[in-house]
């Protein structure tokens, strides 16, 4: 615990490096920027954002192109992206942080996912000079809302020279309370869990876990066997909302008082960044960062 509560400093005041360096203090108005850098842009906009904030950073990165071919009712067709990724660490075991650039047709994004890439970018700017013990990927997925393509062809392609310890997922960050974790399954990540616990009793935040969490691109690990889990930000009592939608198979939500709320925007034109508050991205940052920093430097 102590390790724990020496990290809530961490996050609060500086990232350190292995020499203690200090850095800027988080800042959720700042994060607030860059969903509004985000905010109603076309993909190529979104991702030239993104891209403008990493050279700014002075982070490398690779821009990863891909043409997913993909088959429904209304024929075969081509989904063309790109995932960008920031790699650190020297590990030979591998843990990814990801949120999604994309929006669905006509949406701003702002909190779907511009919330998840706001918190992704603030972790790469104060922890860039960080001493990983793992390789760590920092990836902006593509294509979320097409089926998860982006990060599907992330594990199809990953590199298996590294064993893949961990997936930490970052969708919907922007607006409520309530740290809402999913999908929680026996057996099949308690070793990342165990970090996520510790956060979530270190911050004290009010919290949710689940084995029913909406799909994101946390599936595509899942799918391949690799530990993994989802991290949102919700309003308080969305999670347990969430979790009867998910299991109830995203059937019709008839009652107002089961809907959640995050869902009166997502996917809609109100998908706007006048719904959040720094406060919601600072959590998830604080929370985020306490679970990868923990399995990153945790005992193994």
């Amino acid at each position: 615990m102590k390790r724990f509560v020496t990290a809530i400093v961490c996050v609060l005041l500086f990232c350190a490096d292995s020499s203690a360096a200090p850095v800027k203090k988080i800042s959720g108005t700042e994060m607030m920027g860059y969903v509004k850098g985000v905010e109603g842009k076309s993909d190529s906009g979104r991702h030239a954002f993104i891209e403008r904030m990493l050279t700014g950073f002075g982070v490398r990165f690779d821009t990863i192109s891909f043409d997913a071919p993909t088959s429904s009712a209304a024929g075969a067709a081509v989904i063309h992206g790109q995932n960008i990724i920031v790699h650190m660490g020297h590990g030979k075991e591998k843990i990814v942080l990801g949120a999604h650039v994309d929006a669905v047709p006509k949406a701003p994004g702002a909190n779907d996912d511009g919330s998840g890439v706001a918190v992704v970018l603030e972790i790469l700017k104060n922890c860039r000079t960080q001493h990983f013990t793992h390789a760590v990927d920092f990836c902006f997925f593509d294509r979320e809302e097409d089926g998860l393509v982006g990060s599907s062809v992330y594990v199809r392609t990953r590199d298996t020279s590294f064993t893949y310890a961990a997936m930490i997922n970052l969708d919907i960050e922007g607006t409520g309370e309530e740290v809402y974790v999913g999908s929680v399954e026996p057996g099949k990540n308690d070793a990342l869990m165990k970090y996520v616990h510790a956060a979530r009793d270190s911050t004290r935040y009010l919290y949710t876990e689940s084995e029913h969490y909406p799909e994101s691109d946390h599936e595509s690990f899942n799918a391949a066997g690799l530990q993994n889990i989802s991290i949102s930000i919700v309003a308080k009592g969305d999670g347990t909302k969430l979790t009867k939608w998910v299991e109830s198979g995203f059937a019709p939500i008839k009652n107002q008082a089961d809907m959640p709320v995050v869902l009166n925007v997502m996917h809609t034109t109100e998908d706007k960044s006048i719904y959040m508050t720094p406060d919601a991205l600072e959590k998830s940052y604080t929370f985020t960062w306490l679970t990868l920093w923990g399995f990153d430097g945790g005992e193994k």
